[in-house]
């Protein structure tokens, strides 16, 4: 464990008046050897508020409560660019081996007494009542005892995010166990599913997650807009069904990001940046984007039709995929930052395929893909993307429209023109409403004509502007 944990939790030490012990977490990640370890997890047999609070204050650290109702509290200090978090929790149960006992999986059921530990900073002498420093030695989750899911079926999501941040397997009895109490998945309250499915999301390895989730029944409880895809598939882009395809489409967002510095080498960097940003708490836009990819083809059962030459169309299916995303994301309790992402990639997911012509896309096409996107254009481009690999699987890259280029040169203009236009537009309103424009639809269609115009670098500068500015007559206004 690195220095400035133990300088803290030598603070800590010194406002004991009992014992307490690292549990959970804290314990498996010790076992692992994790050279930083962020987020501690203390145990009292009581008292554990007002022990909290005092560490706050020596520390200067932000103290609030996780569940008043069961004392369970936080402490965060920021140390060199890094948040340090300690959880503070009394027992459950008479003593130590009845909390250890109440724990979800074996791997979170140790704990290691903090006396002892500062003494010599390694896990010796761990107190494991089932085994779980075999378990974290062989990478496994299994549950503690019978009834751990039904007490809180939210452990059944728990495990696959345990899965995919850990790179560790769920064991045949708990995945057993996990597939007949699927149904019971739905009954945590959907803030709690929430947070569990985007951390689960906001790790590498996503559409794995995703598949194990789908293995595992969860899938279909908590999106069944998802698993309704299962059996549908057609037309040549769907030797999978959509369920498949809209799987691998997020499995191949990890790709696209490894290749963006090849795809976009000046501005590759800039997006992966874009990505870790928080559009709410634990909901990175990372985590937004492959939640995009599961949902974007939501509605192509609702568009099939087939003409009378017997070609196979889904107009309209993004249209219709971003209204039953916005229907998924109050369900999720998303906020409407969050909601809007999603649903403005999914309404946009066809907008590159349709720039990816010969000629390369235009640059009022350009302007106006970015206007309609905002901030989340980064996104709608890497959706895209996923989205056509995704078809490779099926067909013949050759045979498939590029969109790489494409998406470069989109990434450039964003970057380059587009944002410096938003940022320094030539003209503002009261540069119209001084030359006679009154304010109204048209007034709103002349500032982004101009901007149009200043992201193409058709007008160069405020004289460039207002030299047009004074060919359109206010009447038109």
């Amino acid at each position: 464990m690195e220095s400035s944990i133990l300088t803290e939790l030598r603070i800590l030490q010194s406002l004991l008046s009992g014992p307490a012990w690292l549990v959970g977490g804290s314990v498996r990640d010790l076992l692992l050897a994790k050279k930083e370890i962020s987020d501690i997890d203390l145990l009292t047999p009581s008292g554990s508020e007002t022990l909290a609070r005092g560490f706050a204050d020596r520390i200067k650290g932000s103290f609030f409560f996780l569940d008043e109702e069961r004392k369970i509290t936080r402490v965060v200090k920021s140390v060199e660019g890094r948040s340090l978090q300690f959880d503070f929790t009394n027992f459950e149960g008479p003593d130590l081996k009845a909390d250890l006992g109440r724990r979800d999986f074996t791997i979170n059921a140790m704990a290691l007494e903090l006396n002892r530990f500062l003494d010599t900073p390694e896990p010796d002498g761990v107190i494991d009542l089932f085994n779980g420093r075999d378990d974290v030695r062989n990478k496994q989750i299994r549950l503690t005892r019978e009834g751990v899911l039904d007490e809180d079926p939210l452990r059944m999501l728990r495990a696959v995010r345990f899965a995919a941040t850990l790179g560790f397997t769920i064991d045949e009895k708990t995945g057993q166990q996990t597939l007949s109490r699927a149904a019971l998945a739905a009954r945590p309250a959907p803030e709690r599913v929430r947070d569990e499915l985007f951390l689960i999301l906001s790790e590498r390895g996503a559409g794995d997650s995703l598949l194990l989730m789908d293995s595992l029944g969860l899938l279909q409880v908590l999106l069944p807009e998802v698993g309704a895809l299962g059996g549908f598939a057609p037309g040549m882009y769907h030797a999978h069904d959509v369920k498949t395809h809209s799987l691998k489409a997020v499995g191949h967002v990890d790709g696209v990001l490894d290749d963006l510095a090849r795809i976009a080498p000046e501005q590759g960097h800039l997006v992966l940046a874009h990505l870790e940003e928080r559009l709410e708490h634990l909901v990175s836009r990372k985590a937004a984007l492959r939640f995009a990819c599961l949902l974007h083809d939501i509605a192509k059962p609702e568009s099939f039709t087939r003409d009378e030459q017997g070609h196979i169309h889904f107009y309209g299916h993004d249209n219709l995929g971003a209204l039953k995303a916005a229907e998924i994301c109050r369900r999720f309790r998303l906020s409407r930052h969050s909601e809007t992402l999603v649903t403005s990639v999914i309404k946009q997911h066809m907008r590159l395929f349709n720039l990816s012509v010969p000629s390369g896309p235009g640059k009022n096409a350009m302007y106006r893909y970015c206007r309609d996107l905002g901030d989340a254009l980064p996104e709608s481009l890497l959706l895209s993307q996923a989205d056509a690999r995704a078809t490779y699987d099926v067909m013949p890259r050759e045979k498939f429209t590029d969109t790489e280029q494409s998406m470069s040169v989109v990434l450039a203009y964003y970057y380059e023109k587009f944002l410096r236009a938003e940022a320094r537009p030539l003209l503002t309103g009261h540069d119209l409403i001084g030359r006679g424009f009154r304010p109204g639809p048209r007034f709103h269609e002349i500032l982004n004509d101009v901007k149009e115009r200043q992201a193409s670098g058709t007008l160069k500068n405020r004289q460039d502007a207002l030299a047009y500015l004074d060919t359109i007559r206010p009447v038109d206004s």
